[in-house]
């Protein structure tokens, strides 16, 4: 019939579109913001930088092209955009005149660029690139001697690879490069310029970045951990001077080569190595860093006051360890003991679970032009809100807020106008633009409302109730599209990764796809959850399996009384902690009728030694020191569903990336051969090809949509829906 809505289908994911990273002009006039999509034939995303005027209008691209383009960053005079592009092979940076025309390329960095800050002036950049060991003679020649290419070439095949770093691997990267994020300063030329020589500010076997600028130019702070400490707790705020021309900085960075220079010969190569090597030695030996936080927690987010005399710094000294709500510190700049800014327990920076979101930044912390006030990104009850905390230590008050998830905003240069991205649970994204002195706000795009127009979605159900211990819990249940009142229904219980994280007001597809097949769809913020205060995220901590698997038992029993909930077809998924979590349920209660994990936990022993972050997370989180001691091994082994799989009767489809180094797919192939060893209950191993651990969030489009279709039809046979 014509007009009629559908159901929401697994490859609706292929028509989604994605708005981020606004970033508003200084004059406040107009937006410029990354918008992404897949494309219809590669399957792949596509980003592009578009255009909106604050004031409201018709939303336009500005660059385009089968290549990515993010990161918008506006010039001080608003006159320029620099960027970051794949358009010439690798990630570089370019810039492009505020009227649009052609773009040209600022950096040729070996390893790409990225991260680009503009100086007070607009007179130079920051940005981020890695430099490893050989790098420096590889800056100097467009390619390796052939020599050198049939060098590398024999080491790759017939040498084995030292790594004597305890984290030696990502789960982003894979096994990490021999090389460090290091921040570069490059000077701006004017289009049809030589392409200027950057300049390596810092330096060291660390990872550097968050690059900010002092309001006079001549100082940048940054973010690093220069300590030898591989754990979570130590994350420093540096400031270091700006190098000039003739600083052992400078004379220590190579230019790009010129287009059609010649190339050198193999003595000249060497000669020239030579005296980068000792320029780079100087360089290294003139680097001095001030430690303003002083190695005692983790710290980020600096930002210099307007008349450059504090620096707010977000960060916390590991109270709770990574559990820990950070603080305000207000440091002085050149050095000094910082003041704290109470946080009224709020939770910062949005830490709120969705599946399909926008990338780009978050709201970043910023200063009120006037300096009396600090903006900071607040989740509270899985809502994404927008605070403003003065300088003077009172209360802070909510600028924005709503049940909704904001995501990303920057203000114009006189504080009067806030671009930001905001979604729910049935908007993905959209640019808005908020006046602060009226309070007025405005929506500038609507990317998916025709799509979303034609969809039936489900009723959504705020939850508020007890634990059976007395401690209040929070959540959702969604009902199945299509619901009528007197029947009943299938019911699948999602549990949220982290733990340190929390449901929330952001759209879930997967969620939207299980209403679509009719079920009902339960998530809660269990004790562990983010948003609810330092005492509520801490409580899991030592833990695991007692109180927070009470609550999810305890949110099952609460949605029965609403009396549509089939208790004979009860269903449970989850990944990360959530995967460990449903792990744990189906080994502990026979109540679910079927499960799917997703990059899970079954056994905490082996998983001391295997992910990509060490045994951190067993100190941490289960507060067992020594991991690999009797003693240790035992409490581990205690909390470990793989020390319970005999008595798995739920049928349970084991699923897990061949590429995850966070949760390694080790534990799935422990779980999934324990299982048919007690061949008790139905199971099914799905390896996901070329993805990790980030693989439901950011994975390969397909992939997803597949693992969509393999979720549908293992409830579907287990756990059944009427959806007609």
């Amino acid at each position: 019939m014509p007009g009629q809505k559908r159901r929401l289908v697994p490859e609706d994911l292929y028509r989604f579109v994605t708005v981020s990273d606004p970033q508003i002009s200084p004059d406040g006039e107009v937006i410029a913001f990354v918008r992404t999509h897949i494309d219809p034939e590669s399957k792949e995303r596509r980003s592009h930088i578009w255009m909106v005027p604050a004031a409201g209008g018709r939303p336009a691209p500005f660059t385009q092209g089968p290549k990515n383009d993010s990161s918008p960053r506006w010039s001080p005079d608003g006159q320029t955009l620099a960027f970051v592009s794949d358009r010439g092979g690798d990630r570089q940076i370019w810039l492009i005149g505020r009227n649009g025309g052609e773009a040209w390329q600022l950096t040729q960095m070996r390893h790409g660029a990225s991260n680009p800050v503009w100086s007070p002036d607009g007179r130079y950049i920051a940005f981020t690139s890695a430099v490893g060991p050989e790098d420096r003679r590889e800056l100097l020649t467009r390619a390796k001697s052939e020599a050198d290419k049939k060098a590398d070439e024999k080491k790759a095949k017939d040498e084995a690879r030292t790594f004597t770093a305890m984290r030696w691997r990502d789960d982003a990267t894979g096994i990490k490069p021999d090389r460090k994020a290091q921040i570069w300063v490059v000077p701006v030329p004017a289009p049809g310029d030589p392409q200027p020589k950057p300049v390596q500010v810092t330096w060291g076997y660390y990872d550097h970045g968050g690059a900010e600028w002092s309001p006079d130019g001549r100082f940048l702070a940054f973010g690093a951990n220069r300590t030898e400490d591989e754990s979570f707790r130590i994350r420093d705020i540096f400031v270091v001077p700006v190098p000039h021309g003739d600083s052992p900085a400078a004379r220590a960075s190579v230019a790009p080569p010129a287009p059609g220079a010649e190339e050198p010969g193999e003595e000249e190569k060497k000669a020239l190595a030579e005296r980068l090597q000792k320029a780079a030695e100087e360089a290294e030996a003139a680097f001095r860093p001030v430690n303003i936080t002083g190695s005692i927690g983790a710290f980020h987010g600096a930002r210099f006051s307007p008349d450059g005399t504090t620096l707010a710094v977000i960060g916390h000294q590991n109270e709770y360890h990574n559990a820990t709500q950070p603080k305000i510190y207000l440091y002085p700049a050149g050095s000094g003991e910082p003041r704290i800014l109470d946080h009224y327990d709020l939770q910062f920076f949005d830490s709120v679970g969705a599946d399909v979101r926008p990338g780009g930044n978050g709201v970043e912390v910023t200063w009120s032009p006037d300096g009396h006030w600090i903006y900071v990104p607040v989740v509270e009850r899985g809502a994404c809100s927008v605070y403003a905390f003065p300088v003077s230590g009172d209360r802070p008050q909510r600028l924005l807020g709503g049940q909704r998830e904001i995501s990303g905003g920057t203000f114009d240069r006189q504080g009067r106008r806030l671009a930001f991205v905001a979604g729910s649970m049935f908007e993905i994204s959209d640019i808005y633009v908020y006046e602060v002195a009226t309070g007025e706000e405005r929506r500038l795009t609507a990317v998916n409302e025709e799509l979303f127009a034609g969809i039936e979605w489900p009723e959504v159900q705020e939850l508020n109730f007890k634990a059976r211990d007395g401690w209040d819990l929070h959540g959702w249940l969604m009902k199945p599209v299509g619901f009528r009142e007197g029947q009943k229904y299938p019911l699948v219980l999602e549990i949220h990764g982290g733990p340190h994280t929390c449901f929330g007001y952001a759209f879930y597809q997967e969620m939207q796809l299980l209403a679509a097949a009719g079920y009902g769809v339960l998530f809660i913020n269990p004790r562990g959850s983010t948003s609810y205060g330092q005492a509520f995220v801490d409580a899991v901590r030592g833990d695991y399996g007692n109180r927070d698997y009470k609550d999810l038992m305890d949110a099952v029993d609460h949605a029965l009384t609403f009396g549509w909930v089939d208790e004979k077809r009860l269903a449970v998924t989850g990944g990360s902690y959530g995967g460990f979590m449903t792990n744990w349920i189906v080994t502990q209660t026979d109540r679910f009728a079927a499960a799917i994990t997703h990059r899970s936990i079954s056994n905490w022993v082996s998983f001391s030694g295997t992910p990509d972050f060490g045994p951190f997370f067993n100190q941490i989180q289960h507060k067992v020191e020594d991991p690999w001691s009797p003693e240790g091994v035992q409490e581990l082994w205690r909390i470990s569903p793989l020390a319970y799989v005999k008595n798995v009767k739920t049928p349970i489809c084991i699923m897990h990336s061949e590429f995850d180094y966070r949760c390694p797919i080790e534990q799935a192939e422990q779980f999934y051969m324990a299982i048919k060893f007690y061949g008790q209950a139905p199971t099914e191993l799905v390896r996901h090809p070329r993805s990790n651990h980030d693989l439901t969030r950011q994975g390969p489009p397909a992939l997803r949509v597949d693992r969509f279709h393999k979720m549908l039809r293992w409830f579907g046979k287990y756990c059944p829906a009427a959806t007609a």
